[in-house]
């Protein structure tokens, strides 16, 4: 006899609610029991204002019908809502000038992945010539603005804040992500599975691309009207959005991950900031990013069980979002930061069909290591793992101090049967692990505020 257990949500703050509420979400809600086999009612009580979700079923049913459900529910965002490019150094007069620099003799080969180390599925061209923003050396390196001169043009108060800033406007960038976030997680709150954040540093270098005339200097008012060409989201509430005014220039922009400067300096920076190395053996792991449904993300990460004799997914991602990439660019050849912020949500794999999968792969008598990589894309064809980007830690060495933990990886990545090496440095506040929630978003707020100040002191050490 089946185990039938029902389930109730709250789901009247849904992004789109709408899409299942009459006769077009009628068919909807019975497409997702024809695929799970679960029965499912969605009801309005109309006197309060209140959705409620129903899904009965067995215990797979309710755990399929949830992934569909969650999935089609919330928006699965590739693009940061939430990004700014800060120009490291304050105080600056706004006719203070800067220049673009050839990031290369030759066009290069820029790994991009939105500064992050395990989920790019997004085809990136490589045939481009890139530049990163330096400052051009004046006489008074640190003139404050004077007001009488710019009274006309003072972008530094009119623009509050944009995508292109100053450090001087750091704490409305952050103030602008802190509600972001307080917004998301009062909004996936319908079901029990809690969002968790993702919050890292990585170490590279902002390249733009498309540039008119790059070898034309520009100054700090420039700098703010420039408008991203790529597919990023405008930041909402951004003043300098009317092209017409502020006569904005387009360029586009990539995050190039590692840094051979904190590798030349990581003795000075142990000494001056008492990095220690973390020891153990590291056996590495290994994440696979595929796309089950247009638009929508998932992960698995797999490490190696000694117990099991096998490779065992310990985290099964669902909802996958970029929530903010905040830039903070040095202005000179000393590397630029950014701080990534993700959300997910961790689904059990036990007795799934994508451990099943999985397992499938690793107990056929011709699994093998192959070109340094224990699973290929190849092998994932005619699977519900669809499209997907197989990346495993060959390397990785770490670094701890009181507050914070620096990582170095080098990554083996199968891309579409494609394979490339890549490096990356990341850093990470020793609390940013912790469980985030409405309560303690304060505190996470100013740990990252905190972390900006201390990574600009570490780059500082380099100069």
């Amino acid at each position: 006899m089946l185990n039938i257990i029902e389930e109730s949500y709250d789901i009247s703050k849904s992004q789109r609610l709408s899409h299942i509420i009459g006769d077009k979400g009628n068919l909807k809600i019975k497409q997702f029991e024809n695929q799970t086999g679960a029965k499912i009612l969605v009801s309005e009580q109309t006197t309060s204002n209140i959705t409620i979700l129903k899904i009965s079923g067995s215990p797979s049913q309710l755990r399929e019908a949830k992934i569909l459900i969650r999935d089609f529910l919330e928006k699965t965002s590739f693009i940061p809502t939430v990004y700014y490019h800060v120009l490291a150094k304050s105080g600056l007069n706004n006719d203070r000038k800067l220049k673009f620099v050839k990031f290369n003799d030759e066009t290069v080969e820029i790994n991009d992945n939105y500064g992050d180390d395990d989920d790019d599925l997004i085809n990136g061209s490589n045939d481009r010539t890139y530049y990163f923003v330096e400052f051009i050396q004046q006489d008074n390196e640190f003139e404050e603005i004077d007001d009488t001169n710019n009274k006309s043009e003072d972008f530094l108060n009119l623009i509050t804040p944009c995508h292109f800033n100053t450090i001087d406007k750091i704490d409305e960038c952050l103030e602008r992500l802190s509600l972001k976030i307080q917004t998301t997680f009062k909004m996936s709150s319908a079901f029990p599975e809690k969002i968790t954040l993702k919050p890292k540093i990585f170490f590279g270098k902002v390249l733009f691309f498309d540039v008119i005339n790059p070898k034309d200097s520009f100054i700090i008012q420039e700098w703010y009207r420039f408008n991203i060409l790529a597919n990023y989201e405008s930041v909402k509430d951004c003043s300098c959005d009317n092209r017409e005014i502020y006569n904005n220039k387009d360029i586009n922009i990539k995050f190039q991950q590692d840094s051979p400067q904190i590798y030349d300096n990581l003795k000075l920076l142990e000494q001056k900031f008492g990095f220690k190395p973390i020891q153990g053996e590291n056996k590495g792991s290994i994440n696979i990013n595929y796309v089950p449904i247009e638009h929508k993300l998932r992960r698995l990460k797999l490490i190696w069980s000694e117990n099991e004799n096998k490779w065992k997914i310990v985290q099964n991602f669902h909802g996958l979002n970029r929530l903010a990439n905040i830039d903070i660019i040095s202005g000179s050849k000393v590397p630029d930061f950014r701080l990534s912020l993700k959300t997910h949500y961790d689904l059990s794999a036990e007795g799934s069909k994508v451990e099943e999968i999985i397992n499938d792969i690793q107990f056929a008598q011709d699994f093998v290591e192959k070109d340094g990589m224990w699973f290929r894309s190849t092998d994932f064809v005619g699977t519900i793992i669809k499209r997907p980007v197989v990346r495993q830690v060959i390397e990785k060495k770490q670094f701890k101090n009181e507050n914070f933990i620096l990582t170095f990886k080098t990554i083996k990545e199968d891309k579409y049967n494609v394979i490339t090496t890549e490096k990356l440095i990341t850093l990470e506040h020793h609390t940013w692990n912790q469980v985030k929630s409405l309560d303690n978003i304060e505190e996470f707020m100013k740990s990252v505020d905190y972390t900006f100040q201390y990574i600009q002191k570490m780059l500082n050490a380099l100069v």
